[in-house]
């Protein structure tokens, strides 16, 4: 899905991310501190983290499934003089030639896994990859949606297909994208909802072209992805809520989840 807007997708992630990737950045250092060793950037699209982690001498290898994500990392890894070792691979069914003391998940990726089968599987092959005593990294959010008192539960109605745009971002060419973002469905029951996503490229005021994206994700409760993890072997799950050392509560808008293979 991601592969046509791969050369914008930086720029486009750091707005509607609300600059949440830079704290992911931090926490995840402060957490590596602790099990220094090997590390998988799993999901790691164009390598915004990864390629960071590269430049600070640590040992980050990727996996992504979309190949215009790969080649753009790779693209920017050799304007930086680096030669990161990246797979093209799903995350439920990755299989790689070694173990790594860190495994890491950013930016809600876990969650793109909205079918709960490949959730589970995507968790044993971190499971089967991690050394003993390594560590899972899960970042994970609960939209609004799913509690907004004020949204109404029957589809079709409000809030359904309310646009909210982003941008324009104005681009290295001097290109500007521009992102329009809205509800299409939402199954509170299943937990899961389905976002439409228009891009449009423009120059000099001039649109150039746009994309349409469908973007489905599955949020997960605490105690749901606790259960999962631990139904995948890890034990010792500890959830810090945004990106501090205190565990998550009602009141946290970004969950990480820590998970441990013994």
């Amino acid at each position: 899905m991601f592969g046509r807007i791969a050369p914008k997708y930086d720029l486009l992630n750091r707005v509607l991310s609300a600059r949440r990737d830079v704290a992911w950045r931090k926490k995840a250092l402060s957490l590596w501190r602790d099990t220094p060793g090997d590390v998988l950037d799993l999901a790691c699209g164009t390598g915004r983290h990864l390629l960071r982690y590269l430049r600070l001498g640590l040992d980050v290898e990727g996996v992504d499934s979309s190949e215009g994500m790969l080649t753009r990392l790779n693209e920017k890894a050799a304007e930086q003089g680096l030669r990161p070792t990246v797979y093209r691979q799903p995350m439920e069914s990755f299989d790689l030639p070694h173990q790594y003391r860190t495994i890491f998940i950013s930016g809600g990726s876990f969650q793109l896994l909205w079918q709960r089968q490949d959730a589970m599987q995507a968790l044993r092959r971190c499971f089967q990859h991690l050394e003993v005593g390594g560590r899972l990294l899960i970042e994970t959010f609960i939209p609004s949606e799913a509690w907004n008192p004020d949204l109404d539960l029957r589809l079709g109605e409000k809030n359904i297909g309310e646009v909210s745009v982003w941008g324009p971002t104005l681009l290295p060419s001097g290109e500007t994208v521009t992102a329009q973002v809205w509800m299409d469905s939402i199954d509170r029951f299943e937990q899961v909802k389905t976002d439409k996503r228009r891009y449009e490229l423009s120059c000099d005021g001039e649109s150039i072209s746009n994309e349409l994206h469908t973007l489905r994700l599955r949020w997960y409760f605490t105690h749901e992805l606790s259960l999962m993890l631990e139904n995948a072997g890890f034990t010792n799950v500890f959830i810090h809520g945004d990106y501090s050392d205190s565990p998550a509560t009602a009141q946290s808008s970004e969950t990480v989840y820590a998970a441990v293979k013994l």
